[in-house]
């Protein structure tokens, strides 16, 4: 009983302290996670296609609005302390 009290914790609370800890620290890096996903999408699309390959993956320097961060900063610290609760 004890020892599947345990893995849920770390299982379960382990995700959501790190993505919250993520999205407090850095919310702009989190905000482009959707560009980095289409760019790896695009990327094996070409491949199984065979088309050239592009130069890089990285996202461009893209403006995070002050309340998007914000919110991202507020959601992330509400994970953390929900997986230090739970």
């Amino acid at each position: 009983m004890v020892l599947r009290h345990i893995a849920a914790i770390l299982l379960f609370s382990g995700p959501l302290f790190y993505i919250g800890l993520w999205m407090a620290i850095d919310p702009a890096g989190f905000a482009t996670i959707p560009e980095l996903v289409l760019g790896v999408f695009r990327l094996v699309v070409r491949t199984l296609i065979g088309l050239p390959l592009e130069d890089t993956l990285e996202p461009e320097d893209t403006f995070v609005p002050r309340r998007l961060r914000t919110g991202l900063r507020f959601a992330g610290v509400a994970l953390v302390l929900f997986a230090i609760v739970i």
